[in-house]
């Protein structure tokens, strides 16, 4: 069903990141690179799933009423590039707690890139700080927490 659904994706211009592991050995300054473009198709596969239809992301003429001047993509769909990226660290990963805060907002078609430190290890857990970036613009940042195998 995976495959199918990958081809429904790219029909309607989504970009499948093949699921790859990152290597070396994991601890305090291990750093993590991710990035992925958000296009109208993950919008639409993001809002129907977790069910957040808002015409902030779907309305252009209501977004435009807005401070943002223009429909833009969920927060959570840009953070979860966080759960992508720590996903393909070296082992059996589980991310056990995530906070962030955002701070500008992205634009269907922005490339979002995920950069992440390892800045704290107590046995298997890892506290990694992250930032969202589209160009030199920091979109988001926070934290997460994850559990290595």
């Amino acid at each position: 069903m995976l495959e199918e659904i990958k081809e429904i994706y790219r029909k309607y211009g989504g970009e499948v990141v093949e699921f790859e592991k990152f290597e070396g050995n994991v601890d305090v300054g291990y750093t993590i690179e991710y990035e992925k473009r958000l296009e109208e198709v993950d919008v639409c596969f993001f809002g129907l799933a977790s069910g957040d239809l808002n015409p902030l992301h779907f309305d252009e003429e209501v977004a435009k009423t807005t401070r943002f001047g223009g429909r833009v993509v969920h927060g959570m769909l840009t953070t979860s590039l966080v759960s992508a990226a720590v996903a393909r660290m070296p082992g059996i990963v589980v991310l056990l707690e995530a906070s962030f805060r955002y701070t500008k907002p992205v634009r269907i078609g922005d490339v979002v890139k995920v950069v992440g430190e390892v800045v704290e290890k107590d046995r298997r857990k890892y506290r990694l700080n992250v930032r969202c970036l589209v160009g030199e613009d920091v979109v988001a940042e926070g934290y997460v927490v994850v559990l290595l195998w």
